[in-house]
């Protein structure tokens, strides 16, 4: 996390409160770890301790990075076997006119079709099957598609 937004320069209030006193100062981590937890409304006002003003908390690009970064670190990562059957090259795609490619995974597929190298009309079949369906179809993609 970057130092600015671990130094206690805000001072938060929130409407309705008991004293009405500003809490802090405390850091944007402070902030944002307070919002995640509950204890502090994202209606919360704050300003830094040198404004004069107070506004939204969310208005702050300070305050929205530091809960970004606690969203980020908060989110546990994806089970490993999920990644794992995402990375298992079991996939052959084509489309209109074009011999099969592959076997490639669920994530190349994904990768694919964010560059734009694999139209998402494209088909897909499993190695061992003799169905396809719309590359949008299979569930591994869109996992993979979520996970970029």
């Amino acid at each position: 996390m970057e130092a600015r937004l671990l130094e206690r320069s805000w001072l938060v209030i929130v409407e309705g409160g008991e004293t009405g006193d500003p809490v802090g100062p405390v850091s944007a981590d402070q902030i944002a770890r307070g919002v995640r937890a509950g204890k502090v409304p994202s209606d919360a006002l704050v300003k830094r301790v040198s404004d004069v003003f107070f506004t939204d908390l969310v208005t702050e690009p300070d305050i929205v990075a530091a809960l970004k970064a606690v969203s980020a670190e908060s989110e546990p990562p994806p089970n490993p076997s999920i990644r794992q059957k995402l990375a298992e090259k079991q996939f052959l795609v084509w489309t209109d006119g074009s011999d099969p490619v592959g076997p490639v995974s669920a994530d190349q597929i994904a990768r694919g079709i964010r560059a734009g190298k694999v139209p998402s009309d494209a088909s897909l079949q499993r190695v061992d099957d003799i169905f396809a369906c719309d590359v949008l179809d299979a569930p591994e993609v869109i996992e993979a598609l979520k996970q970029l």
